[in-house]
């Protein structure tokens, strides 16, 4: 009886696929010219969330798996998505060429701050990748979903991309380009406010699919005239944590300058102390991380003690739980459990940092355990993900993320080479304290990439409304 209901249901939904398709054919042919011989405008991607939804709620695991059909069938969707494809495809083949290195030229040597700022942006790229397709659901059901995590689920073929965290991570990276110049602290914390509140701005105009809501007020604060300083909502989501690694990696030794830096980050968007504090967490943790040592769960809870200086803070308090916790090595999954995050970690700065830095301690030297632990925790993965993805990359640098999932990211126009070469500057400039100018990135190509990327997302949403729960 159920499966009947369900190909009742993938029928009507089915039915919706060709009636919008035909009503787009027709328009194709003029049938629906207006006197004066124009056309009206086609529907667009309605047809293919119809086409998917009939896909997903079908009972057969073979028409489940071809979903993606209906996006490249839909008269309304087919033609933006095959320009999609056809212009990643260029990108990545033009890529590919200008960063091949010559036959006859010697493999340059990677230095090891070079290798850990690379690293870290390049686990923040892989851990929210693979985290994305599971964001917002429980642990049991992700379990159900997708029981395998070898790989990425965004899209056919293992193939994956990011969101917001690895691009929040690549403009505050471009924004310690600009700015490492700077020998006086305060100087260069408010220059980087400032050029980093740009980069907020305009990433805004790019139309991201995924954008947290104190995140976004703040920026529409920047754009009717607020500076950077006041720019802030009060709330202590995870936004600041997701994208602050970098300037643990890259200024860590010196602490005052990586206070400074990590208040400039956090504040342009959230102002909440907590979220502030969390950012110097994961900060503190990269720091320790890059440095290619395993540090004791006590031993840091006691470095991060006296970061913040803060006694009576309640991240501190959850840091000495979580410590004694991976002390006796108790499961992450378990751990989230007791501070209330049974059936996910959510994105307030009091679940996702201490979650993640469990894992983090967890997994040290281990990317691939570490980042599959931190999606299986359920709830915010990408973000979860991308942290620990961060931490644990400025420890194992590029070759210690598997390669698999290094090649299966299909990001443009922020290339996997791309990303290195900002990770390549970076620590150049952050280590010399030299002028240097960002990595130069197509803000239209961005606007494309987005285009494909908002009705996908759209889809895995729409996804999650069906079976199984």
């Amino acid at each position: 009886m159920k499966e009947i209901i369900l190909w009742t249901i993938a029928a009507l939904f089915s039915a919706g696929f060709l009636a919008v398709n035909y009503s787009n054919l027709q328009l194709l042919r003029g049938k629906y010219a207006r006197p004066d011989g124009t056309n009206p405008s086609p529907v667009l991607f309605v047809g293919a969330i119809l086409g998917v939804i009939a896909c997903l709620v079908a009972p057969s695991e073979t028409v489940r798996e071809y979903w993606w059909g209906a996006l490249v069938l839909d008269l309304g969707t087919g033609p933006y998505l095959v320009l999609a494809i056809v212009m990643f495809t260029l990108a990545a083949v033009d890529a590919s060429k200008k960063n091949a290195v010559p036959a006859a030229a010697p493999a340059r040597e990677v230095l090891p701050g070079e290798r850990a700022v690379i690293g870290c942006i390049l686990g923040t790229a892989v851990g929210d990748a693979l985290g994305l397709a599971c964001e917002g659901l429980s642990r049991s059901r992700q379990s159900r979903m997708f029981p395998g995590l070898a790989g990425y689920k965004l899209l056919p073929f293992g193939k994956g991309l990011c969101s917001d965290d690895t691009e929040h991570t690549c403009m505050l990276a471009q924004s310690l380009i600009e700015t490492a110049r700077y020998p006086d602290i305060d100087e260069q914390a408010k220059k980087f406010a400032s050029d980093f509140g740009w980069r907020l701005r305009f990433w805004l105009l790019g139309m991201p699919a995924g954008i947290g809501f104190a995140t976004l007020r703040a920026i529409l604060k920047l754009w009717i005239g607020f500076p950077a300083r006041l720019s802030g909502v009060y709330s202590a989501g995870n936004g600041p944590a997701m994208r602050v690694a970098l300037i643990g990696v890259c200024y860590g030794s010196d602490t005052p300058r990586m206070r400074a830096l990590v208040r400039s980050a956090t504040r342009i968007t959230h102002t909440d102390p907590k979220a502030e504090q969390g950012a110097l967490a994961v900060a503190l943790a990269a720091h320790l991380a890059a440095a290619g040592n395993d540090i004791l769960p006590l031993d840091y809870a006691r470095r991060l003690r006296e970061l913040i200086g803060a006694d009576d803070s309640e991240l501190l308090r959850l840091v000495d739980e979580l410590a004694q916790s991976a002390g006796r090595n108790e499961q992450a999954a378990d751990y989230a459990a007791r501070i209330g995050c049974a059936n996910g970690v959510t994105g307030y700065m009091l679940h996702s940092i201490p979650a993640a830095l469990h894992v983090w301690l967890a997994h040290q030297g281990d990317y691939r355990g570490g980042v599959t632990a931190a999606v299986r925790l359920g709830g915010d993965t990408d973000t979860v993900a991308a942290i620990v993805g961060a931490i644990i990359g400025a420890r194992v640098g590029k070759n210690g993320i598997p390669q698999e999932w290094l090649r299966d990211l299909w990001e443009w126009p922020r290339t996997q080479a791309w990303m290195e070469s900002v990770g390549s500057k970076l620590a150049d400039r952050s280590a010399h304290r030299t002028r240097g100018y960002a990595v130069p990135l197509n803000w239209l190509k961005l606007l494309l990439r987005n285009t494909f990327f908002i009705p996908l997302v759209l889809a895995h949403g729409l996804r999650r409304l069906l079976p199984p729960y």
